[in-house]
């Protein structure tokens, strides 16, 4: 009779534990949920974002539409700010009309977006390897920027490409 009511005891404890942990996952999975939404979002927005500015070469459209009020530009070659972004490479897509840039890899978690792109002046350049990293604001538009760029080789060491 003890070990029927030891193990009703400890069934009893066991379910409420399982109730308490199937109970509890739920907030996680819309937090998850919620999460995944925004950097979905964010991602399509770096897309859309890179396709207007440097393939259909609208810069002051894709900079109106997707960068926020505050721009933090870790690159050491620009300025903060959305007329920086926009007088910088507003100025190389009008002198490069034939660039192109090719997203390769998109990775988005939280706030951030990274794009690995592969960026040519036209159909015959080898172009650079660009990896650019987004940090988006509650509204989805970009706020912070960091990029690393290196150009490609005819051959490389490994053998392998760049992409």
């Amino acid at each position: 009779m003890k070990k029927l009511i030891l193990s009703t005891i400890l069934a009893s404890i066991a379910l409420t534990g399982c109730q308490s942990i199937a109970g509890s996952s739920s907030k996680p999975s819309v937090i998850t949920a919620q999460a995944q939404s925004k950097a979905e979002r964010n991602k399509a927005n770096a897309i859309a974002f890179y396709d207007l500015a440097f393939n259909q070469h609208k810069v002051q459209e894709a900079a109106d539409k997707y960068i926020g009020d505050v721009y933090l530009q870790h690159n050491p070659m620009v300025a903060d700010g959305k007329e920086a972004f926009v007088k910088g490479i507003g100025g190389f897509v009008s002198q490069a009309p034939q660039s192109r840039a090719t997203i390769k890899r998109v990775v988005a978690e939280g706030d951030l977006v990274v794009l690995h792109v592969h960026s040519q002046l036209n159909a015959n350049d080898l172009g650079k390897s660009v990896v650019d990293i987004f940090r988006f604001d509650d509204d989805g538009k970009i706020v912070e920027h960091w990029d690393t760029v290196q150009p490609v080789p005819a051959k490389t060491v490994s053998g392998r490409s760049m992409f």
